[in-house]
């Protein structure tokens, strides 16, 4: 499994422990800031490319636990145990 992070480290290494742990591999990293409208045109054209995607299978989103939205608390502190293995959905009623 691959991930991206995109993120201003201002000439620092990215910590790569969390990646580790969850068996993933730092394909890319940035240094530099990405301005807004830069950024506007980036989201833009990943929407573009990543929805029909999604829409036809060809990329998942794992979902770890769906939770109600009351129970917020439960579901922070499952991000923050690191146990989660894919996305925490919080349902609205």
């Amino acid at each position: 499994m691959s991930a991206m992070m995109a993120a201003p480290f201002r000439g620092h290494s990215p910590d790569r422990t969390p990646l580790s742990c969850r068996h993933l591999r730092l394909r890319e990293c940035t240094a530099a800031s990405i301005r807004p409208a830069e950024l506007g045109s980036v989201i833009a054209t990943a929407g573009q490319a990543l929805l029909p995607a999604v829409a036809d299978g060809r990329v998942r989103l794992p979902i770890d636990t769906t939770l109600a939205f009351d129970t917020a608390a439960r579901a922070a502190e499952r991000l923050r145990s690191h146990r989660a293995q894919g996305k925490v959905v919080l349902t609205v009623p």
